[in-house]
């Protein structure tokens, strides 16, 4: 059953693992008073618009933002008058994150610069969080646990990431080259994870040929070559500092197994990584 638009802010009950996602679709009659919470609230926009306001500072809203509210911010909501706003909220304790205190200190506060990925990035872990409170599987409420101090990890760390610049492109393609450049500077950091290239094509909303032709022009190279790189020079430094196996390192590296890892090493070093290993330790 779709949730019917409503004229009044969700009331949400906090369960005692500190961790609830809630659902909001506001009527072209909603209204919201100045509110606080002894919790830190992540917001995705799912559609609309409309103006967040924070301790008095407005800060615009669109379909794809994702707005963050410090604990103890004073805030409200007003939506465009022809566009109401439907969004996610996850609101989160800070009792989730009191192991690691310095956490809530990193936390951006207002809504995060315009990323594509980083919007996608968000998006699914407000996804899973909802997928554990929906299915109330067993052990659920330590899942979501985990997948809060997750998604607050990853907002602490955007404040730490330069958005791409490039010159302006008076064509349409700038958007998307811009795309390609967000995923390319987010692949040094997740190159360890599955991925095939029709399906990141897709996650960026663009046909498999597109995608090609802008990741070359962004980067010089194919998006395998460019992968394979990133993981042979991960592994490259784990074979000169640690003593770890090789087996260990292929697949922290994000080789699926040994044989690739042996491929994709002999292709980039022009030997295999025991021997280049050796080579180096001996210098």
């Amino acid at each position: 059953m779709t949730k019917k638009p409503t004229a009044q802010p969700t009331v949400v009950a906090m369960p005692t693992w500190g961790v609830c996602v809630f659902e909001s679709h506001h009527a072209a009659d909603f209204r919201m008073l100045v509110s606080q919470h002894q919790a830190v609230e992540v917001f995705y926009v799912l559609g609309g618009a409309g103006v967040f306001e924070l301790e008095g500072r407005p800060v615009p809203c669109l379909a794809g933002d994702v707005v963050v509210v410090p604990v103890n911010h004073r805030h409200r909501i007003e939506d465009h008058r022809k566009k109401p706003l439907s969004l996610y909220g996850v609101r989160i304790h800070p009792d989730v994150w009191q192991r690691d205190p310095a956490l809530g200190h990193h936390l951006p506060a207002g809504r995060l610069p315009r990323d594509k990925m980083l919007s996608l990035h968000v998006r699914a872990e407000v996804r899973r969080l909802l997928f554990e409170q929906t299915c109330c599987r067993p052990g659920y409420a330590g899942m979501m646990v985990g997948l809060a101090l997750q998604l607050l990890a990853l907002l602490a760390r955007s404040r730490n990431s330069s958005p791409p610049t490039s010159p302006f492109d008076p064509r349409a393609v700038s958007t998307l080259r811009e795309t390609v450049e967000a995923y390319v500077a987010e692949l040094k950091r997740r190159f360890f994870e599955p991925a095939r290239i029709d399906g990141v094509a897709k996650q960026l909303g663009m046909s498999r040929r597109r995608f090609t032709e802008l990741f070359r022009d962004v980067t010089g190279t194919t998006w395998s070559d460019y992968l394979r790189a990133l993981r042979v020079d991960h592994s490259k430094q784990l074979l000169l500092q640690t003593n770890r196996s090789v087996l260990s390192i292929a697949f922290e590296s994000g080789f699926e197994d040994l044989s690739s890892f042996y491929r994709g090493f002999q292709r980039q070093e022009g030997t295999s990584p025991h021997r280049w290993r050796r080579h180096q330790l001996k210098k």
